[in-house]
């Protein structure tokens, strides 16, 4: 299954606009993962993950993955060089703005939460991601404590 181009994704939602007004276009494609079902976790990945964790080798190969992820000193370096130029600054300032809503993206919320389908809307949204954000917690949760549960285990049966 090859996965869909930002591109892709774009004129789907434009056409789903013109189609079924921009409200439900927006609903659906909440519904639809940006990267495909593939991207998620089975439980069978868990118990390969716990697995792996179970062992000092496999928590030493996640202390490295983890620490790959972090910027390095040389990252910083570039950072702060491209930083250190009016335009660098001017950039990241644009970039910053891009991300805060503006004035008329809160009239619209306003607006929408003016009615009480709006704040039953707003209040279904945020139980979702609040079962998101739990359900990944727990997740990564479980995939720290059943290796040590395990490990404790082990002295305690050997």
């Amino acid at each position: 299954m090859t996965l869909v181009s930002e591109i892709e994704r774009t004129e789907l939602v434009n056409q789903l606009v013109a189609t079924i007004g921009e409200g439900p276009a927006e609903t659906l494609m909440k519904c639809v993962l940006p990267d495909g079902r593939n991207q998620l976790a089975t439980k069978d990945d868990l118990r390969v993950l716990s697995a792996e964790m179970a062992t000092k080798e496999g928590l030493n190969a996640l202390g490295a993955e983890l620490r790959a992820e972090f910027a390095t000193k040389d990252d910083l370096r570039v950072l702060s060089a491209e930083m250190a130029t009016k335009e660098g600054l001017n950039a990241l300032a644009t970039e910053l703005r891009a991300e805060f809503a503006t004035k008329d993206d809160l009239r619209v919320l306003s607006a929408e939460m003016a009615t009480k389908e709006g704040l039953n809307a707003l209040a279904t949204e945020l139980r979702a991601e609040f079962a998101k954000q739990t359900r990944m917690y727990l997740m990564v949760l479980t995939a720290f404590v059943v290796p040590i549960w395990a490990a404790m285990a082990a002295q305690i049966f050997v």
